[in-house]
């Protein structure tokens, strides 16, 4: 149970390391995780640095996985991550995919996904080597969700970084859209996993200026997400916090109640499954407590439907059809409308 426990908040290489002195035999079944953290985050930067080749001359930065792993996580490099993720300017999307695809990288979406009348936030391609890329013109994918925040790409790449990461440099977030981000993607995918909470966690200990981070998060509509995955932190992770955050957040005594009941009944830590009331409150942050609650309300209900049978369920298209020109030609066009710039 507990090398399940671990696997499923993705801490099991910091298990590992933790554990290896005083339970050998149980952290030997938790190795295999670490070695594939590091040889992750080895090919993760040397890929970076051929992208800083390649996209040299644009504008562009990496954030979470890479970033995370050497920058804040307890045990540098063995943070777990899948991919790749590179935000670029929706205005140099077409030169970023013109260059990626000279190199012989390979678009890795289906036909259906790149022509979706709600165009997503990202695509996704394959190095030469294998490794997958996450191309980002947005930080949040979903069109619908998009419309609930506001967190400008362009004005993200203006504030970038340039930041040490193995033997090399590459373009990173900086401190406070970085932590703001951290928050905001960890809410809107659950924060139900112990590796989220402490990647908040890790960012917060790092910052001496709360009142960008307040700012940022009410210019993005990420208040309500920044305060609820926080006050995780500071309750799983003690993770220090100024006193008047919530205040200084919006954050209502009314919803303060509602999250601090929610993580009571249902703690991170117990958590081996998806499906939780911790889930869908994190998920159902939005801008204001009001808006919030109101979230919590309607997600909770279409959650009972869908256990009854009500819901209708996604299923994969069959025969689905790789990528091909024209739909990536279609996804760009849509990117460019929406950035309202010509091709």
């Amino acid at each position: 149970m507990f090398v399940e426990t671990a696997r499923h908040h993705r801490v099991s290489p910091l298990a590992h390391v933790l554990l290896r002195e005083a339970e050998p035999e149980l952290a030997a079944e938790l190795k295999p995780d670490r070695d594939r953290a590091m040889a992750t985050h080895l090919s993760a930067s040397i890929t970076l640095d051929a992208i800083d080749r390649l996209l040299d001359g644009l504008r562009w930065a990496t954030f979470k996985g890479p970033i995370l792993s050497e920058h804040a996580h307890p045990a540098p490099g063995l943070r777990l991550y899948n991919d790749i993720d590179v935000l670029v300017s929706p205005r140099e999307l077409r030169a970023a995919t013109t260059r990626l695809a000279e190199a012989g990288w390979t678009v890795a979406d289906y036909r259906d996904m790149l022509r979706n009348a709600a165009t997503p936030g990202e695509m996704h391609w394959v190095s030469p080597s294998g490794i997958l890329i996450d191309l980002h013109w947005s930080m949040i994918n979903m069109a619908s969700t998009r419309r609930q925040f506001s967190v400008p790409t362009d004005e993200i790449l203006d504030r970038r970084i340039s930041t040490d990461l193995g033997l090399s440099s590459t373009w990173a977030l900086n401190h406070t859209d970085a932590l703001v981000h951290v928050c905001l993607h960890a809410a809107l995918t659950g924060a139900h996993r112990m590796l989220l909470i402490l990647d908040a966690d890790q960012l917060a200990r790092k910052t001496t200026d709360w009142d960008a981070v307040v700012t940022r998060a009410h210019d993005w509509g990420a208040e309500t997400a920044v305060a609820i995955v926080l006050a995780r932190a500071s309750a799983l992770l003690n993770t220090p916090l100024p006193d008047r955050l919530d205040r200084e957040l919006g954050v209502s005594a009314g919803l303060r109640v509602v999250t601090n009941a929610v993580d009571r009944l249902a703690p991170v830590p117990a958590l081996r499954s998806s499906t939780s009331v911790a889930r869908l409150m994190a998920r159902s942050a939005r801008p204001g407590s009001g808006g919030t609650l109101s979230a919590v309300g309607a997600k909770g209900m279409r959650g009972v439907a869908e256990r009854l049978g009500k819901g209708q369920r996604r299923t994969q298209p069959a025969g689905r059809e790789p990528a091909d020109d024209e739909a990536l030609e279609a996804y760009l066009r849509a990117v460019e409308t929406h950035a309202g710039v010509s091709p």
